[in-house]
């Protein structure tokens, strides 16, 4: 595996075929840009031809481009909005103000408006806007702000410029206050023989992790803690929103990259504000390219056949994600469910030729492991997914007002087997975890070493191990565990 690093960005590459090697960029290496929450995501992956005739290859460019992605990680709702990804509460007003003449020697200064509803300045976005945020009108873990600025705005405290704001009748509200974010801690490792190092510029390794830990704060306590830090005469500088307020949630993560191209994304997160948690998306995927010319299809076990607006959706047939009709905002909620206490937990995208043939296939699911056992997810889940008009894929890890849960996501890209048919490993923790998907009536198998125990199947699939390898023949899915 070659791990490398260029200011903002992170790319691996593992070996994919005679060609080819696969490369995957993430970006999250630094911290630099303060309107943005900074974490590890996935960027582009593709195909880079070997080149080794040529003598020279640049890792960061991709011969085959197939997915490209700004918004695939972990997410939290909580109090009624997504934190995370792209996103932060969609707290504050973006109010033109052609001209303005403010700074950052402004922020956190205080104004009212005619309804003495108090507003802080969090920041000037250029030359004509500026960006406020209400008062907290509900309580500290229940947080409720005033979305609209009635009339002037009067200066009351904490700021250089002091005149009233005459004309606030153009305002857009729900702006994200960001960075949502105060990271302790951010490492990239390579790991040789077992040794492990941070990597600054690039590294031969046998495998890698991408960790961060980080703190989401409560964005009721931002504003009070901006005006009583600013100092006299305010900021020089734009200072990072999440340096003040007080943390709700803390959140570990840990990517970790192995040599045949998977991608472990463990998480761990903990309240520490007796906020309402609604729901946790452990991983995203989105825009996936049509690079082999005949369109991507999902395939989603476990998930029964349903209707929305007249369509019906079987995904247990791939189902193309390019074309129309395609579920406009579905919730797979468990009466969609194959079986009623083995929630759906994965998909894998094919990726066809012009002549129907599957040349290329990425999944990602959750592993059975820590809360994400069956056992542990049903309790506190109350739909498997949301399927939306994006195309993007929403998997639900869990529902529901824990205080502290960790789990463990996978995404992986593979070459399948067969036509309608694949199977693929994701190693993890001392166990190796294979999938085997048979779309349709066929027989596909795969390389199993040490203790073999069937976890999980669909009554079509029949199975044998033998000499080293599982054989599944049938109709449907088969999960097995080796250790």
């Amino acid at each position: 595996m070659f791990l490398a690093v260029h200011d903002d960005k992170i790319l691996f590459q593992t070996p994919y075929n005679e060609k080819y090697d696969l490369v995957q960029k993430f970006s999250g290496a630094t911290l630099n840009r303060v309107l943005y929450n900074g974490h590890y995501d996935f960027t582009e992956a593709g195909l880079m031809e070997k080149n080794k005739e040529k003598g020279y290859y640049d890792p960061w460019h991709l011969d085959v481009p197939f997915s490209s992605s700004t918004d695939d990680v972990p997410c939290v709702g909580v109090n009624g909005a997504w934190i995370g990804a792209l996103h932060g509460q969609p707290c504050c007003i973006t109010l033109y103000a052609p001209n303005h003449g403010m700074t950052t020697r402004d922020m956190g200064s205080v104004w009212k408006d005619e309804k003495g509803v108090t507003f802080t300045l969090l920041r000037p976005d250029g030359e004509d806007y500026l960006v406020f945020v209400s008062e907290n009108v509900g309580t500290l873990t229940d947080y409720k702000f005033v979305m609209k600025i009635e009339g002037a705005l009067t200066f009351v405290s904490s700021g250089e410029k002091k005149e009233t704001i005459k004309d606030t009748s153009d305002q857009s509200p729900y702006t994200f206050l960001l960075r949502a974010y105060r990271f302790t801690k951010k490492r990239i490792i390579g790991i040789k023989d077992g040794k492990e190092k941070n990597v600054m510029t690039s590294m031969q390794c046998d495998s890698a992790r991408l960790e961060e830990e980080y703190l989401i704060i409560n964005p009721a306590t931002v504003a009070p803690a901006l005006t009583k830090a600013r100092p006299e005469g305010g900021f020089d500088y734009m200072p990072d929103i999440s340096e003040f307020g007080e943390p709700m949630i803390s959140v570990k993560n840990a990517y970790h990259l192995l040599p045949d191209g998977a991608v472990l994304c463990e998480f761990t997160f903990k309240k520490l504000m007796d906020v309402h948690f609604e729901r946790f998306l452990g991983a995203m995927c989105q825009h996936k390219l049509n690079v082999h010319g005949g369109g991507i299809h999902r395939y989603i076990p476990k998930l029964l056949p349903f209707t929305e607006h007249g369509n019906t959706f079987d995904f247990s047939t791939p189902l193309s994600i390019l074309e129309d009709p395609y579920p406009d905002n579905f919730h797979t909620t468990p009466e969609y469910w194959a079986t009623p206490d083995l929630p759906p937990d994965r998909m894998v995208d094919y990726f066809r030729d012009k002549d129907g043939h599957d040349k290329l296939c990425y999944s990602l699911g959750y592993l059975p492991i820590y809360d994400g056992e069956p056992k542990k997810r049903l309790k506190h889940l109350g739909h498997a997914h949301m399927l939306y008009r994006t195309r993007k894929y929403y998997p639900t890890f869990m529902f529901g007002d824990l205080d502290a849960f960790h789990g463990v996501a996978f995404k992986k890209f593979f070459i399948p087997e067969k036509d309608r048919a694949s199977a693929y490993s994701i190693k993890a923790f001392g166990k190796t975890y294979i999938y085997m998907d048979l779309i349709e009536e066929n027989t596909i198998s795969h390389p199993a070493e040490g203790t073999v125990t069937l976890f999980e199947k669909s009554d079509g699939v029949s199975y044998e191990i033998k000499d080293g390898e599982i054989v599944a023949r049938g109709k449907g899915y088969a999960v097995f565990i080796t250790e």
